[in-house]
């Protein structure tokens, strides 16, 4: 009996290592096929190019330059930045759109043309109804909050293939930014667009590409919909639906290592981070390394390894990177040895395991390359609404404690200078206003029942929004940002679980998480920089 169970588990590992090749082969097809062709984008101000929109994504998929897009992105004939991965930028125009009032804003598509002659890298359009639950899907696109050049990788399975409002749903995680970014199929097809989100991070709204199959003649038009058109395009039947795949949800069969917890004297059963047990080349037989994220640490804190405590001493913090490395008397435990370590990051949309507590794993995929991330200043927060009221840019609402109301300002006000710079046009006022950062005076002048105004508005941080993607559980670490060397994956971690190590699936340890940064993205150092990082600090160890 015994044997059979051993021979059980020797088939079940087998399974599970052709499961991840067979999807580690199929994610590279899809971005070595597709990649290329999926584009970040903002609308600019026709005459002076200056960006006038928050950013969003879409995927251009005619060699003339066609790109699918979110409906609520784009207005029909407004001009658009278009930036590809290879870091080529051109000018687009906004076609049809067809996000329907009635309909609550659905079906939620839109179209834009390149307007520079040329010829683009492009995707193909496949079917979204050859789609079935569990089917594997890969997402392409560019979160505001990362704010990076390149996007980043999300890979999923389809959960709903068509839900009752007309959209696919995916496990690929979504947040602002990515509204309007492809959805592939394991062929690199463009199956769905990203649309909206709800709170739990496992439900994402697709707009399915059969939509635009649907209406590409009335989309190639500049209009904006106020109802679907009543004709309805008809088009071939997919002929390639049998090569579909399901996404592999079973973990890899990897026996827990190198996790530990890190635990308040005060409240010894409360974690307030994770740390990894990390074997120097620098042997030694006296203690026992582990490294952490500084951040968490207080200073009264204790290790936890197998429900025993052991008083640990910070020896050396690095500040660039969030670090801490630890020292405890020798143990008999497994530590991470850097004969182990990785040394590439192309491999995007791989599947990696973040060890957590008890045992548990949390699966996620490759979504970057390594890459420095330095805090961006934020745009300032001005905190009033406008409308183009008879010819004016007039305030209609105020958010909540303002800048903009605490400065003076009222509602019926007449806006006609932005520092110095008159705003006439509707697309003005949001066009100056996103110029300015956080702590920035600027000076508003215009007019209040008839008599001249003027007022210097503080700008500020915004506040977060009320949107899906703010609610995540746990929400974000408290430091984010900021970091020398990270790459991203898609775990579902809470901020007090980084600090503990991050594998690729056949057992090679990748890194340590670092931060929860937003819904669709943790950030892990890679496993050099903890290597490096440890190694320095225990030679200038006094």
């Amino acid at each position: 009996m015994k044997n059979l169970f051993v021979f059980v588990l020797l088939i079940n590992s087998v399974v599970r290592a052709q499961h991840t090749e067979i999807q580690d082969k199929a994610v590279k097809k899809v971005l070595e096929k597709s990649y290329p062709a999926a584009v970040k984008l903002w609308g600019i101000d026709s005459l002076n190019l200056k960006q006038n929109s928050p950013q969003f994504s879409g995927v251009v998929v005619k060699p003339e330059g066609i790109i699918l897009t979110a409906a609520h992105a784009i207005h029909p004939g407004n001009f658009y930045s278009v930036h590809f991965p290879d870091g080529k930028k051109v000018k687009a125009k906004a076609l049809g759109r067809m996000g329907i009032k009635s309909m609550q804003g659905r079906p939620d598509i839109g179209m834009l043309k390149i307007i520079d002659p040329g010829t683009y890298p492009f995707a193909e359009m496949g079917w979204s109804d050859s789609m079935s639950t569990n089917n594997l899907c890969v997402s392409i696109a560019y979160p505001t909050t990362l704010n990076q050049d390149v996007p980043t990788i999300r890979v999923g399975k389809i959960t709903t293939a068509l839900d009752p409002w007309g959209f696919i749903v995916s496990t690929c995680k979504m947040e602002p930014g990515d509204s309007g970014g492809p959805l592939f199929d394991n062929l690199g097809r463009v199956i769905a667009i990203h649309s909206r989100i709800a709170i739990d991070e496992d439900i994402n709204y697709e707009s399915p590409v059969n939509l635009f199959r649907e209406y590409w003649e009335d989309l190639l038009q500049p209009v904006n919909y106020a109802e679907l058109p009543s004709n309805k395009q008809q088009f071939a039947p997919d002929t390639s639906k049998d090569k579909l795949i399901n996404l592999s949800v079973t973990p890899p069969n990897l026996v827990a290592k190198g996790i530990v917890e890190i635990v308040s004297k005060d409240d010894k059963a409360k974690v307030i981070a994770f740390g990894t047990l990390i074997k120097p080349d620098n042997k030694s037989g006296k203690f026992t390394c582990i490294v952490t994220k500084s951040s968490l640490l207080t200073n009264a804190v204790v290790v936890k390894i197998d429900g025993k405590l052991y008083d640990a001493k910070v020896v050396a913090t690095s500040f660039p990177n969030d670090l801490a490395l630890l020292k405890i008397n020798k143990i008999n435990k497994d530590a991470i040895s850097n004969t182990k370590a990785v040394e590439s990051f192309k491999n995007l949309g791989i599947p990696l395991v973040s060890f957590l507590s008890d045992n548990k794993n949390e699966l996620s995929s490759l979504g970057s390359d390594v890459f420095k991330f330095e805090a961006k200043p934020a745009k300032g927060y001005f905190g009033a609404g406008a409308n183009f009221i008879k010819g004016n840019i007039t305030i209609t609402s105020f958010s909540p404690d303002s800048p903009a109301a605490k400065a003076g300002l009222q509602v019926q006000d007449q806006v006609k200078f932005i520092n110095g710079i008159a705003v006439t046009k509707p697309e003005d006022y949001g066009r100056e206003l996103m110029q300015y950062l956080v702590g920035d005076t600027i000076s508003i002048k215009g007019l209040r029942n008839g008599e001249e105004f003027s007022y210097n508005v503080v700008l500020e941080k915004s506040p977060l929004s009320d949107h899906p993607s703010n609610k995540f559980e746990g929400g974000r670490s408290e430091r984010f940002d900021n970091f020398e060397s990270v790459f991203a994956h898609d775990a579902k971690l809470k901020p007090y679980q980084c600090g503990g190590p991050v594998f690729k699936a056949d057992g090679t340890f990748i890194g340590i998480n670092i931060a929860r940064f937003s819904r669709t993205c943790s950030l892990a150092i890679p496993a050099e920089v903890i290597f490096n990082f440890v190694e320095s600090s225990l030679k200038t160890e006094i």
